[in-house]
């Protein structure tokens, strides 16, 4: 599939999962259709009945007072009278927001290649990148001196 199609499709799958959350379910109707690529996890076929009852659920409570979070969600979703809602929750709970993170390691690495093409080895090159991307730890030089010292 197309790179285009792909991220056409994981939107699709993406919106129907925030559809879940009880501040979105009332608003336009939920494509139970999307749901069956969780088909392994899930009773697709019971997913209408239970999002029926699921919205139905949200009818009573005002707007404002609706959860507006998968997790914060979560812990009104009871999983033994919605299970497969549940079960979608906590994927879309857990799906990260952003790619930032790994874009950012591999910008790293690209400038500290850039940089060191020439120059290094593909073992000190590794160990850079990992300096440059785990830039938290602390070194103690001390330390590594003795290390290599003994070596």
């Amino acid at each position: 599939m197309p790179v285009g199609g792909q991220r056409r499709l994981t939107t699709t799958i993406l919106s129907s999962l925030c559809l879940l959350i009880p501040k979105m379910c009332l608003k336009p109707p939920i494509c139970e259709p999307d749901f069956s690529l969780y088909s392994d996890f899930i009773n697709v076929d019971s997913i209408p009945s239970e999002l029926k009852l699921w919205k139905r659920k949200w009818i009573a409570y005002k707007d404002i007072d609706r959860p507006h979070a998968a997790v914060e969600s979560l812990n009104y979703c009871n999983p033994e009278l919605f299970p497969n809602i549940h079960f979608l929750l906590k994927v879309l709970a857990t799906l990260p927001v952003s790619t930032a993170t790994p874009d950012r390691t591999f910008s790293t690495l690209k400038r500290v290649k850039t940089f060191l093409r020439n120059s290094t080895g593909q073992e000190r090159l590794t160990g850079l990148a990992l300096l440059s991307v785990h830039r938290d730890v602390t070194v103690n030089p001390e330390e590594v001196l003795n290390r290599f010292a003994l070596q």
